[in-house]
Protein backbone atom coordinates (compact mmCIF):
# COMPACT_ATOMS: atom_id res chain seq x y z
CA UNK A 1 0.00 0.00 0.00
CA UNK A 2 2.10 3.28 -1.30
CA UNK A 3 1.53 6.06 1.67
CA UNK A 4 0.34 8.24 -1.28
CA UNK A 5 -2.95 6.91 -1.89
CA UNK A 6 -3.40 6.20 2.12
CA UNK A 7 -5.47 8.95 3.65
CA UNK A 8 -4.78 7.64 7.35
CA UNK A 9 -1.12 6.83 7.09
CA UNK A 10 -0.56 10.28 5.46
CA UNK A 11 -2.63 11.50 8.46
CA UNK A 12 -0.13 10.08 10.68
CA UNK A 13 2.88 11.22 9.41
CA UNK A 14 1.71 14.93 9.18
CA UNK A 15 0.62 14.26 12.96
CA UNK A 16 4.02 13.25 13.43
CA UNK A 17 5.34 16.78 11.57
CA UNK A 18 3.23 18.39 14.13
CA UNK A 19 5.32 17.09 16.67
CA UNK A 20 8.89 17.99 14.92
CA UNK A 21 9.32 21.97 15.20
CA UNK A 22 7.73 22.11 18.89
CA UNK A 23 10.75 19.13 19.68
CA UNK A 24 13.14 20.72 18.14
CA UNK A 25 12.28 24.18 19.80
CA UNK A 26 12.36 21.87 22.84
CA UNK A 27 15.32 20.74 22.70
CA UNK A 28 17.16 23.95 22.02
CA UNK A 29 15.61 25.28 25.03
CA UNK A 30 16.50 23.06 27.37
CA UNK A 31 19.99 22.38 25.90
CA UNK A 32 21.13 25.79 26.09
CA UNK A 33 19.20 26.69 29.43
CA UNK A 34 17.10 28.77 28.36
CA UNK A 35 14.64 30.56 31.37
CA UNK A 36 13.34 33.86 30.04
CA UNK A 37 10.25 33.78 28.93
CA UNK A 38 10.56 36.01 26.18
CA UNK A 39 13.07 33.87 24.58
CA UNK A 40 11.41 30.91 25.53
CA UNK A 41 8.28 31.96 22.71
CA UNK A 42 10.84 33.64 20.99
CA UNK A 43 12.34 30.75 19.82
CA UNK A 44 8.82 28.55 19.83
CA UNK A 45 7.94 31.52 17.43
CA UNK A 46 10.31 30.92 14.55
CA UNK A 47 10.08 27.34 15.24
CA UNK A 48 6.36 27.47 14.62
CA UNK A 49 6.52 30.46 11.33
CA UNK A 50 9.14 27.42 10.08
CA UNK A 51 6.72 24.97 10.50
CA UNK A 52 3.86 26.72 8.74
CA UNK A 53 6.39 27.47 5.74
CA UNK A 54 7.13 23.90 5.48
CA UNK A 55 3.20 22.68 5.63
CA UNK A 56 2.18 25.62 3.29
CA UNK A 57 4.57 23.76 0.67
CA UNK A 58 3.59 20.58 1.26
CA UNK A 59 0.18 22.12 0.37
CA UNK A 60 1.21 23.48 -2.84
CA UNK A 61 3.10 20.58 -3.96
CA UNK A 62 -0.15 18.19 -3.11
CA UNK A 63 -2.59 17.32 -5.80
CA UNK A 64 -5.45 19.74 -4.03
CA UNK A 65 -5.34 23.46 -4.35
CA UNK A 66 -4.97 26.27 -1.10
CA UNK A 67 -9.16 26.63 -2.15
CA UNK A 68 -9.46 22.62 -1.01
CA UNK A 69 -7.71 23.75 1.79
CA UNK A 70 -10.17 25.71 3.19
CA UNK A 71 -8.35 29.33 1.94
CA UNK A 72 -11.55 31.12 1.22
CA UNK A 73 -13.48 34.12 2.68
CA UNK A 74 -16.35 33.06 5.42
CA UNK A 75 -19.69 34.57 6.73
CA UNK A 76 -20.08 35.99 10.17
CA UNK A 77 -22.80 33.88 11.66
CA UNK A 78 -24.74 33.73 15.13
CA UNK A 79 -23.01 30.67 16.87
CA UNK A 80 -19.47 32.78 16.47
CA UNK A 81 -20.68 35.11 19.12
CA UNK A 82 -20.91 32.01 21.16
CA UNK A 83 -17.35 31.22 20.86
CA UNK A 84 -16.49 35.29 21.14
CA UNK A 85 -18.18 35.80 24.51
CA UNK A 86 -16.75 32.75 26.14
CA UNK A 87 -13.12 33.49 25.50
CA UNK A 88 -13.67 36.94 26.44
CA UNK A 89 -15.40 35.37 29.88
CA UNK A 90 -11.56 34.33 30.39
CA UNK A 91 -9.86 37.13 29.31
CA UNK A 92 -11.87 39.20 31.95
CA UNK A 93 -11.25 37.10 34.19
CA UNK A 94 -7.54 38.54 34.70
CA UNK A 95 -3.97 38.07 33.38
CA UNK A 96 -1.80 36.50 35.82
CA UNK A 97 0.61 38.35 37.55
CA UNK A 98 3.72 35.57 36.97
CA UNK A 99 7.00 37.40 37.03
CA UNK A 100 8.69 37.71 33.25
CA UNK A 101 5.24 39.67 32.11
CA UNK A 102 6.51 42.66 30.17
CA UNK A 103 4.93 44.55 27.29
CA UNK A 104 8.04 42.60 25.15
CA UNK A 105 6.75 39.25 26.03
CA UNK A 106 3.02 40.42 25.43
CA UNK A 107 4.44 41.01 21.99
CA UNK A 108 6.71 38.09 21.58
CA UNK A 109 3.88 35.57 22.77
CA UNK A 110 1.62 37.22 20.30
CA UNK A 111 3.56 36.31 17.46
CA UNK A 112 3.83 32.63 18.97
CA UNK A 113 0.25 32.10 19.24
CA UNK A 114 -0.41 33.57 15.78
CA UNK A 115 2.52 30.99 14.81
CA UNK A 116 0.39 28.33 16.66
CA UNK A 117 -2.54 28.87 15.16
CA UNK A 118 -1.28 29.01 10.95
CA UNK A 119 1.25 25.74 11.80
CA UNK A 120 -1.48 23.60 14.07
CA UNK A 121 -4.50 24.43 11.80
CA UNK A 122 -2.72 23.70 8.13
CA UNK A 123 -2.26 20.65 9.41
CA UNK A 124 -4.79 19.42 11.55
CA UNK A 125 -7.85 21.10 9.84
CA UNK A 126 -6.26 21.29 6.35
CA UNK A 127 -3.52 18.54 4.85
CA UNK A 128 -5.24 16.10 7.99
CA UNK A 129 -8.95 17.28 7.44
CA UNK A 130 -9.04 17.31 3.60
CA UNK A 131 -6.64 13.48 2.94
CA UNK A 132 -9.02 12.12 5.18
CA UNK A 133 -12.59 13.43 3.86
CA UNK A 134 -11.55 10.95 1.50
CA UNK A 135 -12.99 8.12 3.85
CA UNK A 136 -15.81 10.22 4.54
CA UNK A 137 -17.14 13.23 6.46
CA UNK A 138 -17.75 11.94 9.40
CA UNK A 139 -14.58 10.40 9.37
CA UNK A 140 -12.78 13.76 8.54
CA UNK A 141 -13.94 15.06 11.49
CA UNK A 142 -13.30 12.76 14.38
CA UNK A 143 -9.83 11.48 12.64
CA UNK A 144 -8.49 14.86 12.95
CA UNK A 145 -9.77 15.67 16.43
CA UNK A 146 -8.76 12.29 17.38
CA UNK A 147 -5.25 12.93 16.02
CA UNK A 148 -4.86 16.57 17.28
CA UNK A 149 -5.83 15.25 20.90
CA UNK A 150 -3.21 12.45 20.70
CA UNK A 151 -0.65 15.05 19.53
CA UNK A 152 -0.98 17.00 22.74
CA UNK A 153 0.66 13.82 24.36
CA UNK A 154 3.85 15.76 23.72
CA UNK A 155 3.19 17.89 26.95
CA UNK A 156 4.14 14.36 28.96
CA UNK A 157 7.88 14.50 27.36
CA UNK A 158 7.81 18.04 28.79
CA UNK A 159 7.49 17.02 32.21
CA UNK A 160 3.85 17.78 32.48
CA UNK A 161 1.80 16.05 35.01
CA UNK A 162 0.15 12.79 33.55
CA UNK A 163 -3.40 13.20 34.69
CA UNK A 164 -2.66 17.15 33.92
CA UNK A 165 -1.51 15.96 30.55
CA UNK A 166 -4.77 13.92 29.87
CA UNK A 167 -7.01 17.09 30.49
CA UNK A 168 -5.36 18.74 27.91
CA UNK A 169 -5.38 15.97 25.63
CA UNK A 170 -9.71 15.60 26.03
CA UNK A 171 -9.53 19.05 25.55
CA UNK A 172 -8.05 19.16 22.66
CA UNK A 173 -9.67 16.53 20.82
CA UNK A 174 -13.29 18.82 21.73
CA UNK A 175 -11.34 21.65 20.23
CA UNK A 176 -10.69 19.71 17.60
CA UNK A 177 -13.45 18.73 16.82
CA UNK A 178 -15.50 21.92 16.69
CA UNK A 179 -12.99 23.44 14.52
CA UNK A 180 -13.06 20.41 12.47
CA UNK A 181 -16.92 21.13 11.96
CA UNK A 182 -16.44 24.67 12.06
CA UNK A 183 -14.20 23.95 8.96
CA UNK A 184 -17.01 21.31 7.44
CA UNK A 185 -19.97 24.04 7.71
CA UNK A 186 -17.99 27.08 6.41
CA UNK A 187 -15.57 25.39 3.78
CA UNK A 188 -12.95 27.67 5.53
CA UNK A 189 -10.59 27.13 7.63
CA UNK A 190 -9.96 31.23 8.66
CA UNK A 191 -11.98 31.05 11.72
CA UNK A 192 -10.06 28.06 13.45
CA UNK A 193 -6.71 30.07 13.00
CA UNK A 194 -8.20 32.99 14.12
CA UNK A 195 -9.98 31.38 17.12
CA UNK A 196 -7.02 28.92 18.16
CA UNK A 197 -4.67 31.65 17.89
CA UNK A 198 -6.92 33.95 20.33
CA UNK A 199 -7.64 31.27 22.72
CA UNK A 200 -4.08 30.38 23.38
CA UNK A 201 -2.73 34.31 23.96
CA UNK A 202 -5.86 34.38 26.22
CA UNK A 203 -4.89 31.12 27.86
CA UNK A 204 -1.08 32.12 28.36
CA UNK A 205 -2.10 36.11 29.58
CA UNK A 206 -4.33 34.16 32.04
CA UNK A 207 -2.56 30.99 33.39
CA UNK A 208 -2.12 30.74 37.07
CA UNK A 209 1.40 28.76 38.66
CA UNK A 210 -1.31 27.14 40.80
CA UNK A 211 -4.84 26.27 40.08
CA UNK A 212 -7.97 28.02 41.59
CA UNK A 213 -11.62 27.54 42.18
CA UNK A 214 -11.86 30.38 39.37
CA UNK A 215 -9.62 28.97 36.97
CA UNK A 216 -11.23 25.04 37.36
CA UNK A 217 -14.61 26.97 36.99
CA UNK A 218 -13.34 28.83 33.75
CA UNK A 219 -12.02 25.68 32.55
CA UNK A 220 -15.43 23.16 33.19
CA UNK A 221 -17.04 26.27 31.74
CA UNK A 222 -15.02 26.32 28.11
CA UNK A 223 -15.10 22.13 28.00
CA UNK A 224 -19.34 22.53 28.40
CA UNK A 225 -19.59 25.44 25.39
CA UNK A 226 -17.33 23.24 23.25
CA UNK A 227 -19.62 20.08 23.87
CA UNK A 228 -22.78 22.32 23.54
CA UNK A 229 -20.94 23.69 19.86
CA UNK A 230 -19.62 20.31 19.14
CA UNK A 231 -23.69 18.62 19.42
CA UNK A 232 -25.12 21.84 17.73
CA UNK A 233 -22.54 21.89 14.72
CA UNK A 234 -23.17 17.67 14.18
CA UNK A 235 -26.63 17.90 14.27
CA UNK A 236 -26.45 20.78 11.51
CA UNK A 237 -24.14 18.58 9.20
CA UNK A 238 -26.14 15.33 9.95
CA UNK A 239 -29.46 16.01 10.63
CA UNK A 240 -31.43 12.96 11.06
CA UNK A 241 -34.08 13.63 8.84
CA UNK A 242 -31.05 12.65 6.25
CA UNK A 243 -30.78 9.39 7.99
CA UNK A 244 -34.52 8.54 7.90
CA UNK A 245 -34.61 10.17 4.22
CA UNK A 246 -32.13 7.45 3.66
CA UNK A 247 -34.30 4.62 4.94
CA UNK A 248 -36.99 5.65 3.12
CA UNK A 249 -36.00 6.29 -0.56
CA UNK A 250 -39.39 7.34 -1.40
CA UNK A 251 -39.45 10.36 0.74
CA UNK A 252 -37.16 11.75 -1.99
CA UNK A 253 -40.38 11.92 -4.04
Amino acid sequence: MKIKNSPILLSILFTLLALVFPFIAGAIITVKNISSLSSIDLIRFIAFAVGALVTLWIMKKSKFSFQDFGFRKFKAEAWMAVIVISELIAFFSGITDRDGFSAQYVFILLLFVIAVGFYEEFIFRGLIFKYLSAKGLKTAIIGSSILFGIGHLENLFAGQDFLLTLLKVAFAFLFGLVCAEIVAKTKSIIFPIVWHASHDFIAFLTDQSEPTVLATSLYIFHVLVLIGLAIYFWRALFPKKDVMNLKNPESYV
